[in-house]
């Protein structure tokens, strides 16, 4: 008879398609090599016990008494096979290949344990995670047993491990799940630290469970008694402390602490190399929250990188050393973080090497470079980093459209046309935006003489849109109707373009410039971009889409352009009632150009008056007028209301409406002073 290679333990509560979820990721293993599933059951559900029994007839009922090694213990000693392993119901395996290709190919005959990784999500959507390399197999030996109440491990587990590169997904630690199992733990591990003598191993979890539970100080106060407790080979356990203890200190906001803990924590002779990697972050951290420690920041910034790059050159080292979440992955998805912290710092200090140093630590050669073009850009925009920066950038020896944007402004700062031309022509391969954006206001800013014509080929109209909305929040009020003239400029090879630089910067001029113009600019300047908007539409959108019926349908910029263009219209004629009804309807279509309309209420109730209107008619635009204001009061929107009110007391000077609105309005800017 062949024998029995692995048994497969499963504890089960009540969550009954998690646990579904797990089974089936197990049957490929059961399929496929000799092997056992044995279910404990703590759920006493019926449900549960319905659905485990169609995968094994293996069930062990058992009432659930707070402690997961009795538990575990409890399978454990019903199984049968060479190797064991156990696995959760809130997990399951991503891809079974490994562990049977491990056992078919004969593999597990030479070695004793094997780990493999534990996706640990923080929110329910998936993207964020953590991975640990969890210990769940071992050779099964006379000896072989589970310990601790909470947080079991099972012992012993020797070497050589097995390290698989397969994982399991774990929500355990997302959302509502991490408090519950927090609130659960922490009691367990206490009471078990005061009935027993203490261990490393139980002073650790205590220390990750505070921390969880954003409970800094008890977190240091377990930490601590972690590293001062002596109990034989358990200085890898003792290394997650020592790495996290920093951390714990820098979360209660003691930054000078944090820089002394990380020293002492250097210092420590059970100082992994992975340990002191993620000390470096955290002391560059406490450095920035200080602030005057850029020269610090710098060498903690480097010692990081060696120190990552001697781990690289020794590969094995990352996984022996690993221990929880203080593994490989998780010390290089903060590398980028320490890159820019450090080039930050380079850039305060116009240490020009460093700032080289860090700028080529980023992977240029990958399309993940893309997603620190902002945060690069943003340290552009400082009128006192540029120069410095720029010289930094053009130093750097890579293909890049980045790149070559700076390489274009700098050329164009220092007068060589020609070559910012060459270097505009070679960005423009990317359709990154904040390379467009940058290559935007390269060319508006130099007056067209730098042509965007390459770009306008390239892109596609939404991305033109989004662009000049970015570039025209970002420029200087009084330097749009410049810009607005540059534009002009494209619009016979490219009208669509050219219109919707035009828009998006004459709806910036209205919105937050209508202080910069008198009553009469104001109407002109919103017709005008009334006009445009629709010409815009008419030139991108179907003749179907352009139907009155279809407004619906379309942007709302537009919607409030046609509706804004019914108001010019009615102003023609003499239904007022028509005219405010419009105008009202125009300030809730599109609120970034709500204060402009506003602002032009006076201005229309000024074209509306004449001396021979009827008493009638002043008092139905009055009642609209009115109602505007009541609107403005109760939006708190006292300023805007203040002209319309006092046109209103010029049209109707013995309305008690009016009067009694007017007191109302001075309360209100009265309490506000």
């Amino acid at each position: 008879m062949q024998q029995l290679q692995l048994t497969i333990s499963l504890l089960t509560s009540n969550k009954i398609p998690a646990i579904r979820r797990c089974l089936d990721s197990l049957v490929p293993i059961l399929m496929r090599i000799p092997s056992e599933l044995i279910i404990v059951d703590t759920s006493e559900d019926p449900r549960v016990r319905a659905l485990v029994s169609q995968y094994t007839d293996h069930v062990i009922p058992f009432h659930w008494c707070n402690d997961f090694s009795k538990a575990r213990n409890a399978g454990l000693r019903k199984a049968r096979g060479e190797w064991f392993m156990f696995i959760d119901d809130d997990e399951w395996l991503e891809d079974t290949d490994e562990i049977v290709d491990f056992f078919v190919s004969g593999e597990y005959m030479f070695y004793n344990s094997a780990t493999y990784r534990q996706r640990n999500y923080t929110e329910w959507t998936g993207v964020n995670y953590i991975h640990a390399y969890v210990a769940r197999m071992v050779r099964r030996m006379p000896e072989t047993r589970f310990v601790n109440t909470v947080h079991e491990y099972i012992i012993p587990y020797q070497g050589p491990v097995k390290r698989f590169s397969l994982y399991a997904h774990h929500y355990g630690y997302a959302g509502d799940s991490a408090d519950s199992k927090t609130d659960r733990n922490i009691p367990l591990l206490e009471k078990e630290v005061q009935e027993r003598k203490p261990t490393v191993h139980n002073y650790l979890q205590l220390c990750q469970e505070y921390r969880s539970a954003f409970q800094y100080e008890k977190a240091e106060e377990y930490g601590s008694k972690c590293l001062e407790l002596e109990e034989e080979d358990m200085e890898k356990e003792k290394s997650w402390c020592l790495a996290y203890l920093p951390r714990i200190v820098r979360l209660q906001g003691d930054f000078q602490r944090t820089i002394e803990v990380g020293k002492q924590m250097l210092r420590r002779s059970y100082c992994t190399e992975i340990a002191a990697l993620l000390i470096y972050t955290d002391m560059m951290a406490a450095c920035e929250g200080l602030g005057g420690h850029e020269k610090d920041i710098i060498i903690y910034g480097k010692s990081y990188c060696h120190g990552m790059d001697r781990l690289d050159e020794r590969p094995e080292q990352w996984f022996l050393q690993s221990i929880g979440g203080l593994e490989e992955q998780q010390i290089k998805n903060l590398k980028y973080k320490v890159y820019l912290s450090g080039l930050k710092a380079a850039v305060h200090i116009r240490d020009q090497g460093s700032a080289l140093f860090f700028l080529q630590r980023f992977s240029w050669e990958s399309s993940e470079i893309e997603n620190f073009y902002l945060p690069f850009y943003t340290m552009l925009q400082k009128k006192e980093n540029k120069g410095f920066l720029w010289d930094s950038f053009v130093g750097l020896e890579v293909e890049d459209p980045f790149v070559d944007i700076v390489r274009a402004r700098r050329a164009w700062e220092t007068g060589d046309v020609e070559a910012a031309q060459k270097y505009n022509i070679s960005a423009s391969d990317s359709r990154n935006m904040v390379v467009f954006q940058e290559a935007v206001l390269l060319s508006l800013q130099s007056e067209g003489t730098i042509s965007l014509k390459t770009w306008m080929h390239r892109m596609d109209i939404q991305q033109w849109e989004d662009a000049s909305r970015y570039v025209a929040g970002r420029a200087k009020l009084n330097g749009l109707a410049q810009w607005i003239g540059t534009a002009k400029k494209y619009q016979p090879k490219f009208p669509a373009q050219a219109l919707a630089m035009q828009i998006a910067f004459q709806e910036r001029l209205l919105a937050e410039g209508i202080l910069e113009f008198d009553d009469q600019e104001l109407y002109c300047k919103m017709e005008q971009y009334c006009s445009w908007v629709q010409r815009y539409s008419a030139l991108i959108y179907s003749g179907y889409m352009l139907q009155p019926e279809n407004l619906h349908l379309m942007p709302k910029e537009h919607q409030f352009a046609v509706q804004m263009g019914q108001v010019f219209h009615a102003l023609q004629g003499s239904d007022h009632q028509k005219i405010m009804r419009e105008l009202h309807q125009a300030i809730n279509i599109y609120p970034p150009l709500c204060s402009a309309v506003r602002r032009m209420l006076p201005i229309i109730i000024e074209k509306l008056d004449s001396p021979g209107r009827a008493d009638g008619e002043f008092r139905s635009l009055g009642a609209q007028v009115k109602k505007m204001i009541r609107d403005l009061i109760q939006e708190g929107q006292y300023m805007e209301a203040v002209p319309l009110i006092q046109q209103l007391s010029t049209l109707l000077p013995k309305d008690l409406d009016v009067l009694r609105l007017r007191q109302e309005l001075w309360t209100y800017l009265t309490d506000q002073g």
